[in-house]
């Protein structure tokens, strides 16, 4: 399996403070895709990296993100303008997909 790049901008929710490690430019979440058609939802394990180096916090709005995804079947559900909702220890936020990143 290959890893995908994904760009995309996030918002974290403010009552992500409470399991929010603060000093961290790099997360381990969860992409989940709600999809109303017969597959249904979409999980996918993910690395987020901010791309300015300060650290997603609780609050944050807009912040552009990569997200890099080791599973081959995320370009067919993460296509530009796909929203999906990040999970950690509970919903932590959301976000849109702007594009994929091809290296």
């Amino acid at each position: 399996m290959r890893t995908l790049k994904f760009r995309a901008l996030v918002t974290i929710d403010p009552a992500a403070a409470r399991t929010w490690d603060l000093s961290s430019t790099i997360r381990h979440l969860v992409v989940r895709v709600q999809r109303e058609v017969p597959a249904g939802h979409r999980h996918f394990s993910a690395m987020l990296s901010t791309d300015d180096q300060n650290p997603l916090l609780p609050g944050d709005t807009d912040h552009v993100v990569t997200m890099a995804i080791v599973d081959e079947s995320a370009a067919e559900v993460l296509t530009p303008g796909e929203r999906f909702d990040l999970w950690g220890r509970g919903k932590v936020g959301h976000g849109v997909v702007s594009r994929r990143v091809f290296m």
